[in-house]
């Protein structure tokens, strides 16, 4: 009986020490591990998030630029951080599904070694071609890499990136032989897209709309199931051609696995707050994104969703990683 009340006092002690620690978190600046370069949508989302979220609780939140491997190194980096709530990851679907997914031996387990706070944004992926590559519909593009198997190109962000599965997807429901050609940026894609050294890409609407607006570059279809209040003539590549196609990437926040559960509440209290202020609001829709600001469950019942998902399409397509 002893040693059974000893176990109930210090589990509840526990417990209360968690809840006092929440309680006077932080007292000291934060930092958010952004596993991009700076400059990019992704590391917009970042730096807005962490500008809000520090006027909320009181300290700096300093964003940290960790490119490299795909979000591998900037992953890494959190998931062996102290669990205390000063160190955050801007996490997606690359950072904690699709890299480990290809890396042999990854460094961690995107399901198990990260304590999900929220998820912030999705974000859907255009369809782009060059003006004179001939297409001007999604059926008219399948119907030309259907007359000359494996000469159409297209490019992405890296091998496992999300315009790189966005291309995999397509081949695979369209029933199409396409050419993968990975970049280490999907800027670098766009550059020979608009030169004619490849046929089409993905991207992020965000960093896409520069290329329609200029006239560079021509959308055939949004990536997501609907179509988007910012864009709402394009069509979706589903209802376009391709039934039942659909795909985004999605940024949230994450920490160290064995984050208390008390810090986690606090975290996602004041996370979903500041991406619900107005001035975030509006400045996350404008680069195409849908705010969310989900619970703690509801990111980590998404990130175990996702795995079978891409294991399964990458499987399939015999797609392997460049940064093992």
């Amino acid at each position: 009986m002893k040693s059974a009340a000893a176990a109930l006092y210090g589990v509840a002690f526990s417990i209360y020490c968690a809840v006092a620690v929440a309680q006077t978190y932080p007292t000291r600046s934060i930092r958010m591990i952004v596993p991009y370069a700076p400059g990019g949508p992704t590391d917009l989302v970042g730096r807005l998030v962490g500008q809000k979220l520090g006027e909320r609780v009181g300290v700096s939140v300093v964003v940290d630029n960790r490119p490299g491997g795909t979000g591998i190194i900037g992953g890494d980096m959190v998931a062996k951080a102290a669990p205390d709530g000063y160190t955050l990851l801007l996490c997606s679907t690359s950072t904690v599904v699709t890299s480990p997914i290809l890396v042999d031996k990854a460094p961690y387990d995107g399901r198990r070694d990260f304590a999900a706070i929220t998820l912030v944004v999705t974000i859907p992926y255009l369809l782009l071609v060059n003006p004179a590559s001939g297409a001007s519909s999604v059926k008219e593009l399948i119907a030309l890499a259907r007359a000359k198997p494996g000469a159409l190109n297209y490019g992405s962000a890296g091998t496992g990136s999300t315009s790189h599965l966005a291309g995999a997807l397509l081949s695979q429901m369209a029933r199409i032989d396409i050419v993968h050609v990975p970049y280490k940026g999907s800027s670098l894609a766009a550059t020979d897209l608009i030169g004619g050294r490849l046929q089409f890409m993905f991207e992020a609407v965000a960093a896409g709309m520069q290329y329609v607006k200029s006239g560079r570059l021509r959308p055939l279809g949004i990536s997501t199931a609907k179509r988007i209040s910012s864009l709402p003539d394009l069509p979706t590549i589903g209802e376009a051609g391709v039934p039942g196609y659909e795909i985004s990437t999605w940024h949230g926040i994450c920490a160290p696995r064995a984050t208390p559960p008390a810090l986690i509440a606090r975290l996602n209290h004041e996370i979903v707050a500041a991406i619900n202020a107005p001035d975030v609001r509006e400045r996350l829709t404008a680069i195409g994104a849908e705010v969310v600001g989900s619970s703690p469950g509801e990111l980590a019942a998404l990130i175990n969703a996702e795995f079978p998902r891409w294991e399964k399409l990458m499987r399939e397509l015999g797609v392997k990683g460049t940064h093992r």
